[in-house]
């Protein structure tokens, strides 16, 4: 259908199928972004689950000592420790896996197992070597 105003010819039909791919092209790319914040949003939360500092105290020898579980985010995966005044013990072979931690770290020289399971802002756990185990109960510090 054309329709003629002022000496110009306008096509309708040509101008509604132009709008028509405009809106479907608008409606694609609506859900394509959706979809990628979605994802980043997910993949960003659920990092940020795990991620901080979870402090507990631990008692030795009538002591109580303040120790820091420390996790944080790499390119492949999780990095972690426990701090302490007395220094670091980083975590080796660290994996997060549905709220469950495994992990080995060095004491003095002897390796210990250490797993334990996220729940909200606290984290239960258990180191263990040589036929000792050791439960922790930490709770997340919010900045």
């Amino acid at each position: 259908m054309f329709i003629r105003n002022n000496g110009y010819c306008f096509n309708i039909f040509f101008n509604i199928n132009n709008m028509r791919n405009f809106l479907h092209r608008s409606t694609v790319l609506l859900i394509v972004t959706g979809a990628l914040i979605t994802a980043c949003k997910t993949s960003q939360s659920t990092a940020s689950k795990y991620v901080g500092e979870w402090h507990y105290t631990f008692e030795w020898e009538g002591t109580e000592i303040p120790v820091r579980m420390v996790i944080n985010s790499s390119d492949d995966g999780y990095t972690g420790m426990f701090r302490s005044e007395y220094g670091d013990l980083p975590f080796n072979d660290l994996v997060i896996e549905e709220d469950n931690l495994t992990a080995t770290y060095d004491f003095q020289g002897n390796m210990v197992d250490f797993k334990g399971t996220f729940d909200g802002d606290t984290f239960k756990g258990l180191s263990s070597s040589g036929g000792y185990e050791i439960p922790m109960e930490a709770v997340r510090k919010n900045e």
